[in-house]
């Protein structure tokens, strides 16, 4: 079908403000199958020392990471997802609209601790663990054609 595709894409622009911190800032798109879904973006890029950095690109995810030494790294991890999923249904005409469709739409947020292991200087060994907080399902049902109203008995 043709509406099963999902585009989608993402402008953003950086801007420098010092050598350890960039702040970035855009919107992000994409069409859904609950609809057109645009959501605003901010994020950082920041080297608070020689060890520890901040980076990410909210609401999508943050992450905070601890340099131990040239080959282990750890720190802890946000992420933010939105995902929606075409459903089949047994009878598409059931509310009289023959084009609709049904979706799942599900957000999920995902706090997580993670450690990084470089044992060569491209290659990185990561372990991670998470908790979902606040997750929410939905379930919807979009089509093309208004609904007519059901009959309501009285001629007028």
């Amino acid at each position: 079908m043709p509406d099963d595709r999902q585009y989608g894409g993402v402008i953003l622009t950086t801007y420098k403000k010092n050598q350890s911190l960039s702040l970035k800032f855009g919107i992000y798109y994409n069409k859904e199958f609950f609809g057109n879904y645009f959501i605003p973006l901010v994020g950082i890029d920041w080297q608070i020392n020689k060890k520890n950095n901040l980076f990410g690109v909210l609401p999508g995810n943050m992450i905070f990471e601890h340099k131990v030494n040239q080959k282990f790294y750890y720190g802890t991890s946000f992420r933010a997802l939105t995902n929606s999923y075409r459903l089949q249904t047994t009878d598409p005409c059931f509310s009289g609209d023959c084009t609709a469709r049904n979706y799942l739409r599900v957000d999920d947020n995902q706090l997580g601790i993670f450690a990084d292991v470089y044992p060569f200087k491209k290659i990185v060994l990561t372990a991670e663990t998470g908790y979902t907080i606040l997750r929410r399902y939905g379930y919807g049902f979009k089509g093309k054609k208004k609904q007519k109203d059901a009959p309501s008995g009285k001629e007028g």
